[in-house]
């Protein structure tokens, strides 16, 4: 293949290419905004308060998540899961990783999931307290933890 004849075919197929790549930026880019999901799963019109023993708490991307053993009412333990924001914006209100610890004593309040499972999202406007402390504010802020 000669020069020209490479020139020549290269000029024609590079705006395919380009196109091509374009295209598979544009879907793939797509997919991570439309793949966050909303806070539907959660009842908003219900608020629940609990009261248990820390079990692990993941201050992780995208969303912390602290798991708590709490006792139902016929004494049985049941393990919920609470939801909460990103790392960062829970870091701008003053959390840290070791907001809460394995075996702290922890009362808070979710929203609880539509579908009756022991899942939540953490009600920021409430407090949360933590072995007699409150660890945070009814303005979702947080108090310095020993």
């Amino acid at each position: 293949m000669s020069v020209r004849q490479f020139w020549m075919a290269s000029m024609t197929t590079r705006p395919v290419w380009r196109t091509v790549l374009l295209a598979a930026l544009v879907f793939s880019s797509g997919a991570a905004i439309f793949g966050h999901h909303g806070t539907g799963t959660y009842d908003s019109s219900k608020s629940v308060t609990l009261s248990g023993i820390v079990t692990e708490f993941a201050f992780t991307n995208p969303h912390a998540a602290l798991f708590v053993d709490v006792k139902d009412e016929s004494g049985k333990v049941v393990n919920w899961a609470i939801e909460m924001n990103s790392p960062g914006v829970l870091a701008r209100a003053g959390w840290s990783k070791k907001m809460f610890k394995y075996g702290d004593q922890i009362t808070l309040t979710v929203r609880p999931s539509k579908a009756g499972t022991p899942v939540g999202l953490i009600n920021r406007q409430k407090p949360v307290i933590v072995n007699g402390k409150e660890a945070l504010k009814a303005d979702g802020t947080a108090n310095p933890v020993d």
